[in-house]
């Protein structure tokens, strides 16, 4: 685990901020070594647990990759709509730093009741709600299930969706035991 560099930079940053993931050698390591004031061994256990309380925060999980050719992402970044500069540089300036997950959002509007709380949690703007009505926006969503964390009555889900990109299975990652620890 380590100290999340935006939310570092922030003025009045989310907490906790030690909730990034490097994961596996020699990346890890690495950063034990440079900034081991900032960083801390986790076992799978642990980071399932920040992974759990950020996604209970409202906040979406993101996968780095180093290279094309390393076949698997080296970081997990825990990123919340007003510290993570990667979504302000996204939704500010139309810089694309992430990619779809392979869902979109589905709204059950039977089971909607018009609190707003999923337009407030939304990343990406593609929810919003004028009038007490909701409007979403397929071309802003990304897929990454706020909508569906956020919501207590359970009336957003997420859907495949092809014209997404397919999702990533983490499954079909090639682990080395050694490597499964997270840092």
């Amino acid at each position: 685990l380590y100290e999340c560099g935006c939310r570092a930079s922030a003025k009045n940053p989310c907490q906790p901020t030690r909730v990034c993931m490097v994961i596996g050698k020699p990346f890890a390591d690495a950063c034990l070594e440079i900034n081991p004031d900032k960083t801390q061994r986790a076992t799978p256990e642990e980071a399932l647990k920040v992974l759990r309380e950020e996604e209970a925060r409202g906040h979406m999980h993101t996968a780095w990759f180093k290279d094309v050719n390393l076949g698997r992402f080296y970081a997990i970044c825990n990123c919340c709509k007003c510290c993570c500069a990667g979504l302000q540089a996204m939704n500010e300036f139309g810089f694309r730093m992430i990619s779809p997950s392979g869902y979109s959002a589905r709204l059950e509007e039977d089971k909607y009741k018009s609190c707003g709380e999923c337009a407030k949690a939304c990343p990406f703007g593609a929810i919003t709600f004028e009038d007490k009505k909701v409007h979403f926006s397929y071309e802003k969503c990304m897929g990454c299930g706020i909508c569906t964390s956020t919501c207590e009555r359970h009336a957003w889900s997420l859907v495949l969706d092809a014209e997404k990109g397919i999702p990533m299975d983490v499954s079909k990652i090639p682990v080395q035991k050694k490597e499964a620890v997270a840092t």
